[in-house]
Parts: C-alpha cells; sequence; structure tokens
C-alpha cells in the first residue's frame, strides 16, 4: 500500500460520505483547502443525492482537491464508510462529514499524535458546535482525553466525535472494518472492537466545528427517540471482551435491575486497568468511569452510591 502521495511524506486519505449536503458542502471543501498539512487524497462518496452536491464537488476535485468524487454507487453509510477505507491508498485516513469544518491544523496535528505513538489507532478532538448558520452553540463537555476514560465512557456511550477522528487504516481493516449497525452506532461499534487491540485518544485542541441541525443523522435519531436501544446493543456486543460483563448481565446493569452495581462494576473497572496496563485506583479516579458508574446504578443502591462519592472526593484537590 501507498503510504506517501507526494514528496515522500506520509499521506492521508480523507473519506466524506454525502448525501443531499447543500449548501454546506463549499465551506466543508474549503477547510480542507486551507489544511496546513497538503499531501493528502479525498475521496467524496455521493450516495443519491438530489440537490447539487455532487456538482458542486466536482467543482472543487480534482481540480481544487486531488481525489475523486463517486456519484453512481450509492450506498448505506456503513457500505459507503468501509468501501471509502478499503479504497484508501494510505494508512492514515481522516473522516470528516460534508457540512462540517476543519481547523486548518487539524491534519498536521492528529498526524503528529499518530505517528508518535504506534499503539494509538484513532485519535479524535475536542471540537465546537454550530448551528445551521454556523454561529457557534454553547460549548459541549469535552470527551475524556486517554485510552482509560475512553473506555470508562464506553460503558454507557461513544465518546468519539465520528467526523472529528483520524485513524490507522490497517488497525481498522483488522478490526473488521465498519459492520453492519443501526445508525448512529457504525463508529461506536468500530471504536469497541479497535479498543480490543489498540489505544485510543481525544486530542485537547478544538480542531473540528461540528454542524448541528435537524437532517443530522444523531438530531434526527434523538428526534424520533431511536437512540438509546442501538446503543445499548452495540455496548452488548462488546461488554463480555472489554468490560468481563456478558451481555445479560450488563443489560441488567443498563436496566438498573442490579441492588449492588458495584459488585459488577468494579470488576469491569478492573478489566478496563488489566487492558490498559494501569493501576486500579487509576480506573476508579476516572471522571468518565464514575460517570457511567453513577448512570448505571440504581438510586436506591446506597452502597454503590457511597462508593462513587468516595472515589469522587478522592480526586478532589
Amino acid at each position: 500500500m501507498a503510504q506517501a502521495l507526494s514528496g515522500g511524506m506520509p499521506g492521508l486519505t480523507v473519506i466524506i460520505p454525502a448525501l443531499n449536503a447543500m449548501p454546506y458542502l463549499p465551506e466543508a471543501l474549503a477547510s480542507l483547502e486551507s489544511q496546513t498539512f497538503r499531501n493528502f487524497e479525498l475521496i467524496l462518496w455521493d450516495n443519491g443525492s438530489i440537490d447539487g452536491t455532487v456538482e458542486e464537488a466536482s467543482r472543487w476535485i480534482p481540480e481544487r482537491l486531488p481525489g475523486r468524487v463517486v456519484s453512481d454507487q450509492p450506498l448505506p453509510l456503513h457500505l459507503c464508510l468501509a468501501r471509502m477505507v478499503k479504497e484508501a491508498e494510505t494508512d492514515f485516513i481522516v473522516r470528516m462529514d460534508a457540512d462540517d469544518i476543519c481547523l486548518p491544523e487539524r491534519m498536521s496535528v492528529q498526524l503528529q499524535a499518530l505517528q508518535g505513538d504506534k499503539n494509538l489507532a484513532v485519535v479524535g478532538s475536542r471540537y465546537r458546535e454550530i448551528d445551521a448558520s454556523g454561529a457557534f452553540l454553547p460549548d459541549p463537555a469535552p470527551f475524556p482525553a486517554d485510552y482509560v476514560g475512553l473506555l470508562g465512557a464506553f460503558l454507557t456511550c461513544n465518546a468519539l466525535l465520528h467526523p472529528s477522528v483520524m485513524f490507522r487504516r490497517s488497525a481498522v481493516l483488522a478490526a473488521g472494518n465498519y459492520n453492519p449497525c443501526p445508525p448512529p452506532c457504525e463508529d461506536y461499534d468500530l471504536w469497541m472492537r479497535v479498543a480490543k487491540t489498540h489505544q485510543l485518544a481525544n486530542l485537547p485542541q478544538v480542531l473540528v466545528h461540528y454542524r448541528v441541525h435537524d437532517r443530522g443523522i444523531i438530531s434526527s435519531a434523538r428526534q424520533k427517540g431511536v437512540l438509546e436501544e442501538p446503543n445499548r446493543a452495540c455496548i452488548q456486543r462488546h461488554s463480555q471482551e472489554l468490560f468481563h460483563l456478558s451481555p445479560q448481565l450488563y443489560a441488567r446493569l443498563r436496566e438498573r435491575r442490579l441492588f449492588v452495581a458495584a459488585l459488577v462494576l468494579l470488576p469491569a473497572a478492573q478489566a478496563i486497568a488489566r487492558r490498559a496496563q494501569v493501576p486500579l485506583s487509576r480506573v476508579l479516579g476516572s471522571p468518565s468511569f464514575l460517570f457511567s458508574a453513577r448512570c448505571l446504578t440504581r438510586r436506591s443502591d446506597l452502597l454503590s452510591r457511597l462508593l462513587w462519592g468516595a472515589c469522587q472526593r478522592a480526586l478532589a484537590p
């Protein structure tokens, strides 16, 4: 596989799935044109747009941005992403949505992080949310930065913003690539599979402006009330390997049907500590693990709540 596109430097492939991406696509592509790292190619895969997306993309690609537009093979999102990963000619892949904005230093900062740690396979970043007009929304709570924090968060939620990530193609293919999953969990499922063999992280810098509007996949799922079940099912598929929790036991935990949640969450914390090769105290002191633990603990479970409170107080300066 080619590792450099030009000039001998490690190259990148940017993958963008698109479906009726106007009027946001020009701003997204302009943000790629403004990147400080220039050695990349772009694959934009259109999945049946009827709003001028393909025509606009063709004005940019390949004359202003190196790459290609695929417009004759519309696919479901997970198959589209999997095909782009397979067809990429570099090991470093940038994931982006057609309505978001990359800050100029995004590629160079994330590439430096991946090159600096061979165990690191996926790196996201902090982000700012913008509305349909491009105005900033209130800052979201920051995701956990390190592997321990991400694993702790994975007990209840996805803590990597999909269009903010850069990843190693080799690690994603080794984990099975994108699999069929109810949207929007196709990335969550992949990250948990990758986490079994490699580390993941979020960088502290804001590198992406993430657009929130009614046509977004996550926004649509929330509005329809169909986000919780795919999320729970996704975690259950991997709960045994990652957390030593059987799918049945995790289901009871998720539904808060355990009288003492700590009896299963402490072994889960031990599993995270072993996987990350850190002391158990590091996991129990992780804000993301404690957040997940509280979410999975019923109100009447005073023993577990006392334990999480003690761990929280131990974090206090």
